[in-house]
């Protein structure tokens, strides 16, 4: 079985406080892929880069004043179809706090041990 990573794909990346020309293109390309692996039996985990009302006095906010993804804002949701792609009840969400997550190791390091018979 495979797993698909979608990751960060959302508002503020997209069309928000650090948005980027043509990253709304991205969406169809991902849609697909979420709808390819979930036909497949795959799992999709989602991840959501995650800040606080505290952002901009964080180390990562002192490096890049620009506050974003602040949890339970629009600019923290996934981008358009792809948030609507999220089943609560299979897929995994992980918001990370960093641009690293040990959360997402771990949760892959257990899918694969459980495919391989560990």
């Amino acid at each position: 079985m495979k797993a698909l990573v979608v990751v960060d794909y959302q508002v503020d990346f997209v069309n928000g406080a650090l948005g980027f020309e043509g990253a709304e293109l991205l969406e169809p390309v991902i849609v697909e892929k979420i709808e390819k692996t979930r036909a497949e039996g795959g799992k999709i985990i989602f991840t959501l880069d995650t800040h606080y009302e505290n952002y901009l006095e964080t180390a990562e906010g002192k490096k890049l004043p620009v506050p974003h993804c602040i949890d339970g804002s629009d600019g923290h949701k996934l981008f358009g179809k792809v948030a609507q792609c999220v089943d609560m009840r299979t897929d995994i969400v992980i918001k990370k706090r960093a641009f690293g997550s040990t959360d997402l190791a771990v949760i892959l390091k257990k899918f694969a041990w459980s495919f391989a018979g560990w």
